[in-house]
């Protein structure tokens, strides 16, 4: 009579480590309240116009600081995202300045790194224009009196002057964990 309750005993301690395991390997990822996923980041187009330092210090007030770009991809997915979410920004602040670095070389605030990736606008750096890059876009007008906005690429500007501002934060990850008790069990989200 004791082996069935031994058998029994040990296909449901199977069962339940396989579905802790299954539980545990599971991961998501999200963005904080107001965010868009774009790629492997966080973005948020800040209301009203500021200018660059206002802008830095908007951004960290969520935990979070002004846009840098990495690459051609990332490049690619945030001007894809900015006709949603910014579809009349013409001038968004980037992380991007040459503050303080005599050699015209331009750094990533939010990082600290030298910027490798750098797509300029045509006709830019122009280094008398200022310090700080911005997202400009190209636009035209349409019949009807209709902006149409192009690509945003990157331009040099005063960091005293006016724009919107773009944000970027980490993807928070989470791990599912499976939590037992005698009457239930419950997932729980845990960060990585």
């Amino acid at each position: 009579m004791l082996w069935p309750k031994i058998v029994s005993f040990a296909l449901v301690s199977l069962c339940l480590a396989r579905v802790h395991q299954a539980a545990n390997q599971d991961s998501s990822a999200s963005c904080p309240t107001g965010f868009s996923r774009v790629a492997d980041k966080c973005l948020l187009v800040g209301a009203g116009w500021k200018n660059w330092f206002e802008g830095d210090r908007y951004c960290r007030t969520l935990n979070a600081s002004l846009l840098s770009i990495r690459n051609q991809t990332e490049f690619n997915l945030i001007n894809s995202y900015l006709p949603e979410f910014a579809a009349y920004e013409l001038e968004l602040w980037t992380s991007g300045n040459s503050l303080g670095d005599s050699q015209a070389n331009y750094f990533w605030q939010s990082t600290g790194k030298e910027a490798t990736y750098l797509p300029w606008a045509t006709g830019e750096p122009k280094r008398a224009s200022g310090d700080c890059l911005s997202l400009t876009a190209n636009y035209t007008m349409e019949a009807g009196g209709e902006v149409v906005l192009g690509e945003h690429r990157l331009t040099v500007r005063n960091c005293t002057l006016w724009g919107t501002v773009i944000c970027e934060t980490q993807l928070t990850r989470y791990r599912t964990e499976l939590c037992l008790n005698p009457n239930a069990f419950y997932e729980a989200q845990i960060p990585v």
